[in-house]
């Protein structure tokens, strides 16, 4: 099985979501089983996007309200792609909150994972090809509410996953081909990097164009977590990160 991850440009509407669900139906007919990894459609602006969300409690701290309320972008994301999923016959379902199975600390903002229980989403592989997992959440143990993962933290949700059901590969799908050279939206004159060891991944991420979350770089080459970071629009290699 692998593990793909699909960012708020991906999600933000439908004819990008088509994409999406190709990228699926391929992984499918290859490795059989497929957890996906979203989060919240779009960017600041659009309806359903995390800041957006955010922007209904101005200038409130970090807390059980601004966690539920950061959640609900993913939440939306998941059950739209479940549903389209289910409408071109894939095997799909979703799972979230505790079913999702990441237990965390009571950082609200920036909670720290203490375990990952796998246990219902193994159950669910038996019965679905296709699970559907919202980013950038996790749960408290000790108060059962929603806690998020720090901005970005989506990506770490995927690698997290990737360990943990000993993926065969954790693919970030982008509106770029791979790691590039240099920003492509700011500079013409760049390369896509094939093929990078995780930390030339952590160097690069510390230039301003920050390809993956740190926290979920760090996570990767920290259990040597196969990563491979890619384009949504083109047919490309992308960039394949390793140990």
């Amino acid at each position: 099985m692998i593990v793909q991850k699909y960012g708020g440009i991906a999600m933000q509407d439908r004819p990008s979501r088509q994409l999406v669900i190709a990228r699926i139906q391929k992984a499918i007919s290859v490795h059989q089983k497929v957890l996906i990894v979203v989060s919240a459609m779009g960017r600041r602006g659009q309806y359903y996007a995390t800041d957006t969300l955010l922007d209904l409690i101005p200038n409130s701290t970090n807390g059980v309200e601004t966690d539920l309320l950061s959640a609900c972008g993913e939440l939306i994301s998941a059950s739209v792609l479940c549903a389209e999923l289910k409408s071109k016959g894939i095997l799909a379902t979703i799972l979230y909150g505790k079913s999702a199975g990441i237990i965390t600390n009571e950082a609200y903002g920036n909670a720290q994972i203490e375990k990952v229980n796998t246990n219902t989403l193994i159950t669910a592989f038996q019965n679905f090809n296709c699970i559907v997992v919202p980013g950038f959440q996790g749960v408290s143990e000790k108060t059962q509410t929603f806690t998020t993962l720090g901005r970005g933290g989506s990506d770490l949700t995927a690698v997290v996953y990737g360990h943990y059901l000993n993926a065969k590969v954790v693919e970030f799908y982008k509106n770029v081909p791979g790691v590039m050279t240099s920003d492509p939206f700011t500079n013409e004159n760049v390369e896509l990097i094939p093929f990078m060891t995780y930390e030339e991944l952590q160097n690069k991420i510390n230039e301003p164009v920050e390809i993956i979350q740190k926290r979920a770089a760090k996570f990767a080459a920290l259990h040597k977590v196969p990563l491979h970071i890619r384009s949504l629009y083109e047919d490309r290699e992308g960039t394949i990160v390793f140990h």
